[in-house]
């Protein structure tokens, strides 16, 4: 039932990027095509991921809350989360170390998706978190904004 919750989310955050930038050329079918020379969107992308994680370091809530839209939706290998739940996680969990490798960002009209290795030392309550993640972010522009709209994150094994 998870997994199957989980599947639905990422697809329809790959349904939100494919929906942002359908290309018709002639008459043929509408395929998505990652915009080229959006070197300067890729990034101010980048520099919105650094952010992320320099203000979950710093428990700086602030900077969470403008970049995630109200509308967030993240999830894990085991449950999903709305925008309160990751500022609060930001307040009470503890992050000695967040490095980002491996940053990639495809950029579709108003949407980017970022696909990004990140290796962390950290604890919630009691649990040990620590280790390396594959994550895939969903940002929309909205009114001139970047915000992250969908956040998938899971245990490389």
């Amino acid at each position: 039932m998870k997994r199957t919750l989980m599947l639905t989310v990422v697809v329809a955050a790959l349904g939100v990027a494919w929906g942002c930038n359908v290309q018709k050329p002639d008459d043929s079918v509408g395929v998505p095509v990652a915009t080229t020379g959006s070197s300067d969107v890729e990034n101010t992308i980048t520099k919105l991921e650094e952010q992320w994680v320099t203000a979950i370091l710093a428990k700086d809530t602030g900077t969470i809350e403008r970049l995630l839209s109200d509308d967030f939706v993240g999830t894990t290998n085991d449950r999903r989360y709305a925008k309160q739940q990751a500022v609060d996680d930001v307040k009470e969990g503890t992050h000695e170390m967040l490095r980002l490798d491996d940053v990639q960002v495809r950029v579709f009209g108003d949407t980017a998706i970022v696909d990004v290795d990140q290796t962390e030392k950290s604890r919630h309550g009691a649990d040990d978190f620590s280790g390396t993640y594959m994550f895939t972010n969903v940002w929309v522009k909205r009114n001139g904004e970047w915000k992250a709209v969908a956040s998938h994150g899971s245990r490389i094994r």
